[in-house]
This record gives structure tokens, sequence and C-alpha cells, in this order.
């Protein structure tokens, strides 16, 4: 069976849900009514094991649905391929809903199988098709706050990179710890010296919405210098996807983002073209930036319902939460 990557550019108003894995994590349902649509996205003709095939795909809640309010609908270019399960729809129809109200439709990867197999009722080759998407927990479907407010580049999507002194820095998290646990939040990063010793050290800072999270070691900082730098003499900062995860008594910030000797061609080529005169603010985004978020503050995702949660402070089991924050009532 071969494996066909049919992934056009992305359309403007389309949103590119963060935290994909590369692979279809959530089935879809009822592709059976749409074999015209699956096959349309197929090779022609089909390989005789079969064929997949990576596409793109929308993730829309339909509340006028008349079956289900909270049927989510997965469309494909062709049209329509399927529909999340009923109870995957209803974890994700809020979270879909804050997405579509700021004028953005969800989109993510689609792995789209179809074989022509033979039908035992009829003796014949009938067409038969399944669809899985890659889609995240609904909490983490995009990030907790707004973009850099100044020109930047984020980088690719990559393995994990832990940051260190996180403790040191709370200013930076606290407001990104939730219920759930981790939340996404774009994150920058800059070239910094620590003079504390003999000899100065270069690093690499880590900043949330401007505030210093934390830095890199040594060895993650020289993996990502270069990518920080090019950019840099582009008149662009450099930012980053990271998971803010953990509670009050201990908070983490990981990175996951592509090291220098790690981004393709096709990255490169993807680059707008760089402006004239590279900016200084591209340097140092805990000024404009940060005057920038000030103006527009980021909005956090909506708060999970009241309810009893695991309890971050670890006093008790369970703590309830009412909605708005943390209560004093707990339970064993």
């Amino acid at each position: 069976m071969g494996l066909f990557n049919t992934r056009p550019a992305s359309a403007r108003s389309t949103f590119e849900v963060w935290g994909q894995r590369g692979w279809g994590g959530v089935d879809v349902v009822g592709e059976s009514h749409y074999t015209r649509e699956l096959q349309a996205l197929l090779p022609k003709p089909l390989p005789a094991d079969g064929a997949e095939v990576l596409v793109p795909v929308t993730v829309v809640h339909d509340p006028s649905n008349k079956y289900d309010s909270n049927a989510v609908e997965i469309r494909a270019s062709s049209g329509v391929i399927g529909f999340l399960a009923r109870e995957d729809a209803k974890r994700y129809a809020a979270a879909l809903d804050a997405i579509q109200a700021d004028g953005l439709t969800p989109s993510t990867m689609a792995r789209v199988w179809g074989s022509n197999q033979e039908d035992w009722d009829s003796g014949g080759k009938r067409f038969f098709g399944s669809v899985r998407i890659d889609l995240p927990e609904p909490h983490m479907l995009r990030p907790a706050n707004q973009a850099p407010g100044l020109p930047h580049q984020i980088l690719p999507l990559g393995s994990a990179i832990q940051v260190t002194g996180e403790e040191n820095h709370p200013e930076a998290t606290s407001r990104y710890l939730t219920p759930h646990g981790e939340c996404w939040v774009h994150a920058t990063l800059q070239e910094a010296v620590d003079e504390s010793g003999r000899t100065p050290k270069p690093f690499v800072e880590v900043r949330i919405d401007g505030q210093t999270a934390g830095r890199l070691t040594p060895k993650m900082s020289g993996d990502l210098e270069p990518a920080i730098r090019f950019l840099r003499d582009r008149g662009q900062a450099c930012a980053v996807r990271a998971i803010v995860k953990g509670n009050q008594l201990k908070a983490e910030v990981v990175l996951y983002t592509k090291r220098a000797h790690e981004l393709d061609q096709a990255w490169f080529d993807s680059l707008p073209q760089p402006t004239d005169e590279p900016s200084s603010e591209a340097a140092d985004d805990g000024g404009a930036s940060a005057q920038a978020e000030d103006a527009s503050p980021a909005a956090p995702p909506p708060l999970p319902p009241a309810d009893w949660y695991a309890d971050p402070h670890g006093v008790a089991r369970l703590r309830y939460w009412d909605g708005q924050a943390w209560t004093e009532h707990t339970a064993d």
C-alpha cells in the first residue's frame, strides 16, 4: 500500500491546530456515505493493495445539524468525508466554537485510506474507505496566548526541549497553570550572556509574553542560536511552540521545535522576503513586543467548568474548581 502526501498551501482563513503528532489518532465516522469524495482524494487507478493519502481537512462544529447539535464535520478539498463520533463531537464542540468565533476555520491533517475489495454479496469489487484525523485534546487545539506583537517566524514543530530555571520566573508561567495541567503558548528565543562568573557565557533565554521564563542548556542553546541569528538578520524574532505544564508547586516549560540543523529547504523557501532594514526590536522582544501585547492582552482559552479536579496544591486528592478559581474545598 502506498502513502501519498497531497498537502496544498493552507487557505488564509484556516487555523492549523497545534499539537499535531503526524499521525491520525481520532476515528472519523460515516465515511461510507461519502465514497465519491474519498475516491476523489486517492490516486487513480488504486493500487491492488489500496492506498493511503495525507490530506488537509477542516474540522467544523455545525450546531444547526438536525441530527446532533454537537455535530463536527470533516471536510476535504473534495467535500465532506465524514464526522467525528458523537462522543468525540461532544468533547470538541466548545473548543472548536471558540476558534470559529474568531473568524477562523480549524484545520488539521487526515489519513484517508481506500481499497477496492471483493464484495461477498455481489461477487464483484467494492470500494472501502476510512479516515483518521490528527487531533489533540480540545484544550490543546491552540495556544493560550497571542503571537508576539512584532515581526517573527515560528520554527517548525519538532521534538521536546526542556527549559531550565523556570522556578525563578513564576510570573511568566502562573497565568497558564490550569486544571488541565498543560497548555500551549507562543514563546520567543533571545540570545543572552551570563556574566555572573569569571568568563561570560552565551545562552538562549526563553520568553513568554515578553517575560523571561527560563533558559536553555549550553548544548540546546548552541543548537538553536544559528536560527535565532538568521531570523534576527532578517528583522524577525525567533518564535517557537511551547507547553507550560504543572501546578503552583512546580511549573515546567517545554519547547517543541526543530533545531537549526533540522530545518529543511522547504522551510527556508516558505519564508517571506526579508525586510530592507533589520529591526533591533526583533533582537529583543522584551520592549516592543511587550508593549504591543499590553495594548492587546492575550485572551486565555475558556476556563474549565466547575467540578472536582486533581488538587494542584498536592494537599488532597481532589480540590473543587468553581469555574473561576480554586476553592478551599478538598476531598480525599
